[in-house]
């Protein structure tokens, strides 16, 4: 899918160094002053201003989706209307213009809200798009939708629901303050830096907390969507039982979303990898009711077949290794049945008699990734004789 383009302008009080725009920039007079995926530095951003520039407008490019399987879930109107209204957000927090745009905000979560719910068979169209001045805009629909789709799995009431939305699309709304070099900078973060970042959520609370439209869970959900679940999180630290649930959903699909999209620092990494990972933090990170509600759904909405088909090889956090044969009534079950072939703490390594497991009857086994390199699958598949994948 695209969507149309959107016509962006942005004020030069708001241009700093390293800044990337998607399109090229025009001033007042339409005169091209910014080239298109070059990064601004203190020179031209001083000579743009010593002209007396107040504004750029550039054309943002189409979107793209992560993955697209039959139709979307969210309606190009709505997202468009979205990205509109983040724009709109970005700019009265950095101009400090006034309120923030609360009405239309809600409006957009009831707008997803309507859509999940009338393509409950649709896929999760989620939106790709790495250039920076993008990335937060549909990061935050992202996480919108994940999380609302979560909380409609989850039963949660339609309050709750819309609550959790208008938290999940703002969660990241502190960034707005985070200097933009630190936001976008290409290798890894510096002590400093990484001080810096971990501010968002308190200044996304201090945002939302000087706005009387916002209620507390939304504003209080801000403010935690970085906490972990056993403790050990930011900006608090606090533990799951002093979160609350919109913040817990938040996480999940936060981080679910981080690891499948690219940035500047890094490469998209496929949606098992993103699944393997909050499997493998479930109880410590995230809550584990949340989050294999989350993976159950997201599994079905995202991936539309089993994370682990019948005779795919995986790896265990035993070290074992083995091959689904069933997945009995559940054929997106996440605790398969598997033979396991290799144990790398016997001799030989290769059992000689394979040892079949109900992953849902043993909980000290887990399937920790698929195996997908194509050379160690050919070889299996010649030792056992099967056709695996």
């Amino acid at each position: 899918m695209a969507w149309d383009d959107i016509r962006i302008e942005v004020s030069t009080h708001f241009l700093s160094p390293g800044m990337v725009l998607k399109g090229d920039g025009y001033d007042e007079k339409g005169t091209k002053v910014i080239e298109k995926d070059v990064p601004l530095n203190e020179k031209q951003i001083k000579e743009i201003l010593a002209c007396g520039v107040r504004t750029i407008t550039y054309t943002r490019e189409r979107l793209r989706v992560k993955k697209e399987i039959g139709s979307p879930m969210i309606s190009e109107e709505h997202l468009n209307k979205a990205m509109s209204v983040l724009d709109d957000i970005e700019g009265a927090i950095r101009n400090q213009s006034g309120e923030l745009p609360a009405k239309e905000v809600k409006e957009i979560v009831d707008g997803f809200v309507e859509d999940i719910k009338n393509n409950s068979d649709a896929c999760l169209n989620l939106l790709d798009l790495a250039d920076f001045d993008d990335y937060t805009y549909t990061h935050s629909i992202n996480v919108a939708t994940i999380s609302i789709t979560c909380g409609l799995a989850m039963n949660l009431d339609e309050l709750k629901i819309r609550t959790l939305g208008v938290a999940a699309i703002l969660h990241d709304i502190g960034k707005t303050l985070i200097p933009i070099d630190v936001l976008n900078k290409p290798g890894k973060l510096d002590p400093n830096e990484w001080m810096i970042l971990k501010k968002h959520p308190l200044f996304g609370y201090n945002i939302l907390k000087a706005e009387s439209q916002f209620s507390k869970d939304v504003v209080n959900s801000v403010l935690l969507h970085h906490e972990d679940y056993t403790g050990g999180g930011y900006p608090l630290g606090i533990r799951g039982d002093k979160s609350n649930i919109f913040a817990q959903i938040i996480s999940i699909s936060d981080v679910f979303d981080a690891i499948t999209s690219k940035r500047t620092y890094k490469e998209a990494q496929p949606f098992a990898t993103a699944f393997g990972f909050i499997m493998e933090k479930s109880g410590s990170k995230f809550n584990p009711e949340v989050a294999q509600i989350f993976l159950k759904e997201m599994i079905k909405k995202i991936n539309g077949e089993p994370l682990y088909p019948v005779n795919c090889y995986v790896l265990l956090n035993s070290g074992e290794i083995g091959y689904v044969v069933d997945h009995r009534l559940n054929t997106f079950s996440l605790r398969p049945i598997i033979n396991i072939f290799y144990n790398p703490q016997k001799e030989p390594k290769l059992l000689k008699y394979k040892l079949q497991i109900d992953l849902e009857k043993d909980s000290n086994r887990t399937v920790i990734r698929r195996m997908t390199d194509a050379n160690t699958i050919l070889k299996f598949n010649q030792v056992l004789g099967l056709d695996g994948c």
